[in-house]
């Protein structure tokens, strides 16, 4: 049955006959695959990894593929779309070989090129980019030679590769070089009755590089973990570098301060190894980096990672006949520079390729996705499981329009089809699961008419605390124009700001901004007078410092008359006003009221 459909009107209307595949830095996230309750381990693949990545091409890149062998559009859990890119492209492309059918997945972070240019670019570094500077990446209004990029999935592929895109000469997209970054891969062992706690093993591949004689080159890696653990959700968002000059920033840590450095390990595929496996590359002694089991304290704790890539600058094994390029030095001195021993003289570490920043959580909590990629009328939309969640076990409910010829799957969670209208369609999707609360996101969802699409961004809202009051603006912006949202309190509540990932871009219930990445904005409400608290024979009372103007009043019968100030001091404490009273004996009722 064909659904009611609505445009959703926008300020900026983007025209249908100019619209780009949007531009990004990625970042790599999948779902968290549930344990069973058996003593078997269980790989709890893709977790959730976030990724910086330098520029070391030489040339400007104008986007990022990561290629998932043996992967499916549908397996495709989280992405990070805040970036130069915006929301990745996926194609899958299928093949006959070896007698069976093959699906491979590419995930594009893509520019676009018009008669100015191209619509994005990663520039290349003028230095060496320390490690450190990885949270920069993340900040779309920045361009110093790197990007966060990624992308997660349910079922572990056969192969990964990263690339990035470079303009061909004819302005158009191609492979550039390789990148030597790879993906975790966790195996989480439950816990046993009267037996071991539960246990997380995290192993790093060698990067899956072309072969130099026996040996591929060679990468280092540095693990870093946290030696303590909670139970805290960590988001994606979140899984960032640490900003140095903002200790209470969101970063890979969650929270935990106790981060330990484990050792370099030399990453290196031997191809002629007894060991060697065609599928996933991993072969040789250097294949992988298998780390130390975690136990964990609690079954349900969220354990965190970050592995740092480095070039590999010792010298190879290509004197000997035959040359193998195998790598001659397999330690890093204290220094995290030379080699040890007889090559303690001898730089090995080269710099900075990018960081990996991964959680795994067995316990993983209910979510949805942060943006739908674009459609294009006639063509098939790549299935796109909205609703995350580590089992079936969930219900889901949709309000708004998708377009013509698409639909919404509740039992499993999937948008599919083919549309057949373009336009800007508003979809709203509300999910939950047994001991989790309702999570709800708005999609505005671009569909064009076979023309390449201006650059444009997503813009989506949200309310919090849910039923606090209601907002507007979701829809699809050209790059660089102004996008304004609105937010509404309901009865009983008062605006408090708008916030992005956490942090609080304004006090206005009218936020105008520039629209040149995607925005998923929280609108954050609170009760207009606050629940009073006791403490010490003193009465708290406090409402948002928006509401300026306000005056206390009380009184101590129920009659409507004979209300009075109160001409207690009030002060602000956070974003509300607070005033304290010694409690008594005697009826108090309260209001606020503008003179």
């Amino acid at each position: 049955m064909k659904k009611s459909i609505k445009s959703h009107k926008i300020k900026n209307p983007l025209r249908m006959s100019n619209v780009p595949a949007a531009l990004t830095s990625l970042l790599a996230i999948g779902a968290l695959a549930l344990a069973s309750g058996s003593a078997s381990a269980s790989v709890a693949y893709g977790s959730i990894n976030n990724f910086d990545t330098v520029n070391d091409t030489g040339v400007p890149c104008h986007g990022f593929e990561i290629e998932l062998d043996d992967t499916r559009s549908s397996d495709i859990t989280y992405t990070y779309d805040y970036n130069h890119y915006g929301t990745p492209k996926f194609t899958e492309i299928t093949t006959f070989t070896a007698g069976a059918y093959h699906t491979n997945l590419l995930v594009r972070y893509e520019a676009i090129y018009t008669n100015t240019g191209w619509s994005a670019y990663t520039a290349v570094p003028t230095n060496n980019i320390p490690p450190t500077q990885g949270h920069a990446f993340t900040n779309p209004s920045l361009n110093f030679g790197g990007e966060h990029f990624g992308v997660g999935y349910r079922n572990q592929p056969s192969k990964v590769y990263y690339h990035w895109l470079v303009d061909s000469g004819s302005h158009s997209l191609s492979l550039g070089p390789q990148v030597n970054v790879s993906t975790p891969v966790f195996t989480y062992s439950p816990p046993v009755v009267a037996g071991p706690p539960a246990q997380v093993v995290a192993v790093i591949p060698a990067p899956i590089l072309p072969p130099k004689n026996e040996f591929s080159d060679a990468t280092w890696v540095k693990e870093i973990r946290t030696t303590s653990h909670t139970n805290s959700e960590v988001k994606l968002r979140q899984l960032v570098t640490a900003d140095t000059n903002n200790p209470t920033g969101k970063d890979w840590r969650n929270g935990e301060p106790d981060e330990v450095e484990v050792e370099w390990q030399l990453l290196q595929i031997d191809f002629m190894s007894s060991d060697y496996n065609p599928t996933n590359g991993v072969g040789g002694m250097n294949g992988k980096l298998a780390g130390a089991g975690q136990n964990l304290g609690h079954s349900d704790d969220v354990v965190t990672r970050r592995y740092e890539y480095y070039a590999y600058v010792g010298p190879y094994d290509d004197a000997s006949e035959p040359p193998t390029h195998e790598a001659l030095v397999e330690t890093v001195a204290k220094d995290g520079i030379h080699g040890t021993g007889s090559n303690s003289n001898k730089v090995v570490v080269g710099k900075f390729l990018g960081a990996q920043m991964s959680a795994m959580a067995a316990a993983a909590p209910i979510g949805l996705i942060d943006h739908l990629g674009d459609g294009e009328v006639g063509l098939a939309y790549p299935t796109r499981s909205v609703v995350i969640a580590g089992g079936t076990n969930f219900t889901t409910t949709s309000s708004g329009a998708l377009p013509a010829g698409m639909a919404f799957d509740p039992i499993s969670g999937q948008v599919y089809g083919t549309p057949y209208e373009s336009g800007v369609f508003i979809f709203k999707v509300s999910a939950t699961s047994s001991n989790n609360p309702v999570v709800t996101k708005t999609y505005p969802f671009m569909v064009g008419a076979g023309a390449i699409l201006t650059p444009h961004s997503a813009v989506d809202t949200a309310v919090s605390p849910p039923g606090a009051g209601t907002t507007s603006g979701d829809g699809v912006y050209t790059n660089g124009t102004t996008a304004t949202v609105m937010a509404t309190p309901n009865p009983g509540f008062g605006f408090a700001n708008w916030t992005d990932n956490g942090a609080v871009v304004s006090t206005s219930p009218s936020y105008r901004f520039t629209n040149t990445v995607n925005r998923s904005l929280v609108a954050n409400f609170g009760p207009l007078l606050g629940l009073p608290t006791v403490q010490a024979h003193t009465l708290t009372l406090a409402w948002l410092t928006n509401f300026s103007g306000y005056v206390l009043q009380q009184k101590s019968d129920l009659r409507t008359t004979n209300w009075v100030s109160v001409t207690n001091p009030v002060s602000v404490v956070g974003t509300n006003w607070q005033v304290n009273l010694p409690t008594t004996n005697k009826i108090g009722i309260f209001r606020l009221r503008h003179p």
